[in-house]
C-alpha cells in the first residue's frame, strides 16, 4: 500500500520535473537567440560609425560593445520560475490519495492485550505473521495467493515482535486494506469485519471504525457504499 502510494507520488513530481525542464529549456533558447541578435545588431552599429568616420577597427571597441551586450543578455535571462501554460498544466498527472479502509479493535478502561494471547488469537484466525512485520490474511486459491488485509499494531511502527511476544502488549490493533489492491474490496471488508468481531468477543474489547469511534450499523453501511462498484470481478 506504502509503496504504490509512494510510487504515484514520486512519478507525479517526476513528470511535473520533466516538463518544467522542457520549458525552461525552450526560454534559454529564446534568450540566447535575443541576445546573439542584440549581439549582432551592435557590432553592426559598430562597424558602420566606425567605418564612416574613417577610422580604423579596433578590437577593443568590439569587446567594449559585447561587454555592453552581455549585462541586458543577463538580465534578460533572469525571469523567475517557469510558468507552465494552462495546457501543459492540464496533463500533468495528480497522484489521488487511495482509498484505505480500516477497523480497530480496543481494549476496554484503557488496558492492554497481552503479547502472547494476540498470537494465540492470530493463530486461531489463520492470520499469518509476514512482510512489514504485521499479520495478514490469506485468500489461496488454484495456486494463487492474495493479501486480503493486514492487521497492525496500532502504535507506529505497527510491528510486532513474535520473537519476544511474552514480553509485549498492545493497546490495540488495527486491521486495514487499499481498496485499489484488492480484487473484491466488498468481500476482503465483509472477511475483514467478520474477523474484527471475532477478535472483539475473544477480548471482550471495543470494535471501532477508522476515526476511533465505536462501529455503528450505519458506519458498515457508509463503508460498504464506498466500496461499491469498485469490484474488478
Amino acid at each position: 500500500m506504502e509503496e504504490n502510494s509512494l510510487r504515484l507520488i514520486l512519478l507525479g513530481v517526476g513528470v511535473t520535473i520533466l516538463v518544467g525542464i522542457y520549458f525552461y529549456d525552450v526560454l534559454q533558447k529564446k534568450v540566447r537567440r535575443r541576445a546573439n541578435e542584440s549581439d549582432s545588431f551592435t557590432a553592426g552599429e559598430s562597424v558602420e560609425s566606425v567605418m564612416s568616420n574613417g577610422a580604423p577597427f579596433s578590437a577593443v571597441y568590439e569587446e567594449a560593445a559585447i561587454n555592453d551586450a552581455a549585462p541586458q543578455a543577463e538580465h534578460d535571462s533572469v525571469k523567475g520560475p517557469v510558468e507552465l501554460p494552462e495546457s501543459a498544466k492540464e496533463d500533468v498527472p495528480v497522484a489521488q490519495q487511495a482509498l484505505v479502509i480500516q477497523l480497530t479493535v480496543l481494549p476496554k478502561g484503557g488496558s492492554s492485550f497481552s503479547g502472547t494471547a494476540l498470537l494465540d488469537a492470530f493463530s486461531a484466525l489463520n492470520l499469518e505473521f509476514g512482510d512489514m512485520g504485521i499479520f495478514h490474511c490469506y485468500e489461496r486459491h488454484d495456486g494463487i495467493e492474495v493479501k486480503r488485509f493486514h492487521v497492525a499494531n496500532i502504535l507506529e511502527p505497527g510491528t510486532f515482535p513474535v520473537g519476544s511476544m511474552d514480553d509485549f502488549e498492545s493497546t490495540g490493533v488495527v486491521l486495514f486494506f487499499q481498496a485499489n489492491d484488492s480484487v473484491n474490496p466488498e468481500l476482503a471488508f465483509e472477511s475483514m469485519l467478520t474477523l474484527a468481531k471475532q477478535l472483539s468477543e475473544r477480548f471482550d474489547a471495543i470494535l471501532a471504525a477508522g476515526d476511533m469511534q465505536e462501529l455503528s450499523v450505519s458506519g458498515i453501511s457508509d463503508i460498504q457504499s464506498q466500496l461499491a462498484g469498485l469490484s474488478r470481478l
